[in-house]
């Protein structure tokens, strides 16, 4: 995903727009490869035990099951669809 903007909504609350390519789906990743996909970019599980929002220094990330997260035809690597992504407010 790449970030081309920023908005807000109708509530006020502030918004990333991204956008991403057309991505082949291989087959659905399994948690634990998204978990080491994210571990790798500095975030964690946020130990609920469902394994769909991870936490970082100053981002979450939501919305990060295994039918938003694929392993790619390409590059056989994860590649996450549909991710929420919000600021932490400190």
């Amino acid at each position: 995903m790449s970030v081309i903007g920023f908005t807000r909504d109708s509530d006020e609350l502030f918004r990333i727009i991204l956008t991403q390519p057309y991505i082949g789906c291989k087959r659905l990743a399994t948690k634990e490869e998204i978990d080491k996909m994210v571990a790798a970019k500095g975030f964690r599980d946020n130990y609920n035990g469902n394994g769909i929002n991870y936490i970082g220094d100053r981002l979450y990330l939501e919305d990060m099951h295994p039918a938003n997260v694929f392993i790619d035809t390409i590059s056989e690597q994860p590649i996450c669809i549909d991710c929420i992504v919000k600021f932490i407010n400190k």
